[in-house]
């Protein structure tokens, strides 16, 4: 490909997007593409970043290294590859979190966010999306999105205050010593992910003997989401705002405390006549309607909570606060949860990076419940392997051809498995030449009062 101007983030920018309905195969000179071809036969898929190197490489012609500087140091811009995949919907969505450099634990507690070593490498992005099929050699991945993104300047305002908060979120907890308790449900936009060649290695921390996982930090994947479908055609727009031209730009939890604050120990009938609904008979969903108005929300497709991967969640606790309803995640096939680990299953990437909003009401007497308090909750990494156990067991029963049997909420004090169908013919295989009833994991009502009483 033609040569470009490497002190401009501009003219890199346009040379990128001449690759955009390319493959890595019309980009590679014809001399290089024979010994290529043979290097990637040998390679396989055993290198994550491998397609980025190779992107670097054969298209705009740089030597990799291993400098804590930009890709493009003149221009101050980072060079990041992203897979996509297929939405039925939504056209295309991220593969993945978009993964930065490791989390130095003993040096970061000495840095400031406006001279974070974070931004100095990554406050301009280069993401080229490219379109991701297993079967398909590296070669043959076609580029579909190019987007140069500026941290600083080129997002939300909104947006570059939660990241920051997030950040400092990472760092605070690293300077109380819980390094091995960082989460990527603890944060919003910018997550503390997990990177390793395997899950037992640790590092070191630098106020706790603990050891911890490696971590880098990432951009969530719901993240990358609202970018990709910004820029698609039509792409804007198709999410409400939690923020309204009047708010200013800050934290979501500082937004949501402001507009929940005017409502503190008020009945549902207090805070419907305040916020002017009438109900002639209350429908199963009325204290979502409440929860809606009071957020000043129109629907359950809020953007921020889209980026941030947040299930708002309504609690109603009993006058004596217990609460009575487990809280369900996805239903999982029986033929594939058999084949999958721990760390790959969709169970435990749920855990370790989705927040819930909980809206908690708890009744009183006259039969009416009070707005109490909202809280939002990530599962704590202290209990991971409480519900490591129940997935373990689930998977080791499912190949005992005990699908019927699956871990009941008196075996765990964390989670448990039950049906979440439409009926008894709502039905998966079970891989041994039977049926039965979908299910799917759920936290215990006792172990969720327990997380909203603990704070």
């Amino acid at each position: 490909m033609k040569s470009y101007d490497e002190t401009s983030a501009q003219a890199i920018l346009e040379f990128a997007e001449k690759t955009i309905g390319k493959k890595l195969r019309d980009l590679v000179e014809p001399e290089d593409l024979v010994e290529l071809e043979k290097e990637l036969d040998g390679y396989a898929n055993r290198r994550k970043g491998h397609f980025g190197d190779l992107v670097e490489e054969y298209v705009f012609n740089k030597t990799m290294d291993n400098l804590s500087q930009a890709d493009f140091p003149l221009a101050g811009v980072e060079l990041k590859t992203t897979p996509l995949k297929e939405h039925p919907s939504k056209k295309y969505v991220a593969k993945e979190r978009l993964v930065f450099s490791m989390i130095d634990y003993m040096t970061i507690v000495n840095e400031e966010w406006e001279s974070s070593s974070f931004l100095k490498k990554n406050k301009l992005l280069l993401l080229m999306f490219y379109l991701y099929h297993s079967e398909l050699s590296k070669l043959d991945y076609e580029f579909k999105i190019v987007r140069l993104l500026d941290l600083l300047h080129g997002i939300d305002e909104a947006d570059l205050i939660q990241i920051k908060t997030d950040w400092n979120d990472i760092v605070s907890k690293i300077k109380r010593g819980e390094a091995h308790l960082l989460s990527e449900g603890d944060t919003a936009y910018l997550g503390a992910a997990t990177k390793a060649a395997n899950s037992k290695v640790r590092r070191e921390q630098p106020y706790s003997d603990e050891l911890a996982k490696p971590r880098a930090f990432s951009l969530k994947q719901s993240y990358l989401n609202q970018i990709i479908q910004d820029s698609l055609p039509r792409g804007k727009g198709e999410h409400e705002s939690l923020f309204k031209p009047s708010d200013r730009p800050q934290p979501i939890d500082e937004l949501i405390a402001s507009r929940c604050k005017k409502y503190y120990g008020k009945t549902e009938s207090e805070i419907a006549n305040e916020l002017g609904i009438t109900f002639q008979k209350k429908s199963k969903n009325f204290r979502r309607l409440i929860v809606n108005k009071m957020l000043k929300i129109e629907s359950k497709k809020v953007k921020e909570f889209e980026k941030a991967n947040i299930t708002l969640k309504v609690i109603a606790l009993e006058k004596s606060g217990r609460l009575t309803e487990s809280i369900s995640f996805p239903t999982f096939k029986y033929e594939e949860i058999i084949n999958t680990s721990w760390e790959e299953s969709d169970f435990y990437i749920q855990l370790i990076t989705k927040k819930f909003l909980f809206m908690v009401f708890r009744k009183i007497d006259g039969g009416e419940s009070i707005f109490e308090k909202f809280q939002f909750w990530n599962f704590p990494m202290k209990d991971i392997d409480k519900a490591q156990w129940v997935w373990e067991e689930t998977v080791k029963r499912i190949r005992e051809h005990k699908a019927d049997a699956l871990p009941r909420i008196s075996e765990s004090s964390v989670a448990h498995v039950r049906p979440h169908a439409r009926n008894k013919e709502d039905v998966y295989a079970t891989g041994y030449g039977t049926f039965e009833v979908k299910k799917c994991f759920w936290l215990n009502a006792k172990y969720i009062e327990a997380q909203i009483k603990d704070v």
